[in-house]
């Protein structure tokens, strides 16, 4: 229940950011849109036959047109989603013609980009085109890693207690730059849930060109010689751990596996190694690079507000112990959590 309810929060606060539309998810009324959300995230049982498009896809992206069970639903997906992308814009806009650059919305901002005479004109396809990616991307992932942080404060009820304590002692409604400087706990645990349960699991990158990558430490091949570095073909993909990287022992210690937010106000508590990882606070949660993840300050904020909210007015616990036993899905660690008025 707690985490569907996040799901809900987290809908409605982007679509008001992002689009100035209300999704009213919390009301629990019938909405078109919220049900094209929901059937993107709904698992759907594959067959045989739509596995084998999907793997032949990676080398043949012609194989998605094969109209498998599975394709002609994400085809009516797709439809669905960019019809209701396009009304959007259209309720969009009335306002950016109505409003100035600091009310407007995400799309409001990029409409108004387009009417611009600056050499970078957005077009309404770009716009559309990004929509697309914000409604999948935006509101599913930030739920996920607040979802995770309950579960991770629910586990440790002395960290819980501490973050309580700092929120309250704080008083009031904490602004934006408030978040950042005067609530170095709250930093903390939302730091250790990114890097301990980042929502994306991994990035895949394509070469654009011949290269030669670096190894931090010599490896030994197969045919048992030596190597420290890796040399990559252009067009060659290369997949990237996110999770390996944010919980390897030997980039963040041996309690790279342990949630325990005061490494982040330690002296010492990021490691030498650890700095070394370019992404944001040292971390790929968000990637790195010109596609790093554009909301990723937009989704810290949402979560501190979330937390800073929910942690003062409720106590999480796990429903059998902190030894509840659940595995790695949100669904299960709903199932398995629960909470009390304080």
């Amino acid at each position: 229940m707690t985490g569907g309810l996040i799901i809900h929060f987290s809908r409605d606060s982007f679509g008001t950011a992002g689009f100035s539309y209300d999704f009213g998810s919390l009301d629990g009324k019938p909405n078109a849109m919220i049900s094209v959300l929901d059937a993107f995230a709904a698992p759907s049982a594959q067959s045989v036959l739509d596995r084998i498009v999907f793997l032949l896809s990676n080398f043949f992206p012609i194989a998605m047109r094969v109209p498998t069970k599975q394709n002609k639903i994400l085809d009516n997906l797709r439809l669905r989603l960019s019809e209701i992308c396009g009304i959007l814009v259209n309720n969009t806009t009335t306002e950016k013609e109505d409003t100035s650059n600091e009310q407007l919305s995400t799309v409001g901002l990029l409409l108004k980009a387009e009417d611009e005479d600056s050499g970078r004109r957005v077009t309404r396809e770009e716009v559309l085109a990004q929509m697309r990616v914000l409604f999948i991307a935006s509101y599913e992932t930030t739920s996920s890693s607040m979802t995770w942080a309950l579960v991770e404060l629910a586990r440790h009820p002395d960290i819980q207690t501490k973050l309580r304590t700092e929120l309250l002692t704080f008083g009031g409604e904490p602004s934006y730059d408030q978040f950042n400087t005067d609530l170095p706990y709250l930093n903390a645990v939302v730091q250790e849930i990114l890097r301990l349960r980042p929502a994306p699991q991994e990035l895949i990158r394509r070469a654009d060109e011949d290269d030669v990558i670096p190894l931090s430490e010599p490896v030994r091949t197969k045919s048992g010689e030596v190597v420290d570095s890796i040399t990559i073909e252009r067009g060659t993909e290369i997949g990237i751990s996110i999770s390996g990287m944010n919980r390897s022992e030997a980039i963040w210690g041996p309690d790279a596996k342990v949630f325990r937010p005061e490494r982040w106000l330690e002296a010492d508590g990021v490691t030498k190694k650890a700095q070394e990882v370019k992404g944001h606070r040292h971390l790929l949660s968000f990637g790195d690079g010109p596609r790093a993840c554009i909301g990723k300050l937009f989704a810290i904020a949402e979560i501190k507000t979330v937390l800073s909210v929910v942690i003062k007015n409720f106590v999480f616990d796990m429903r059998d112990g902190p030894d509840t036993k659940s595995r790695d899905n949100q669904g299960d660690y709903v199932e398995a959590q629960g909470c009390r008025r304080r």
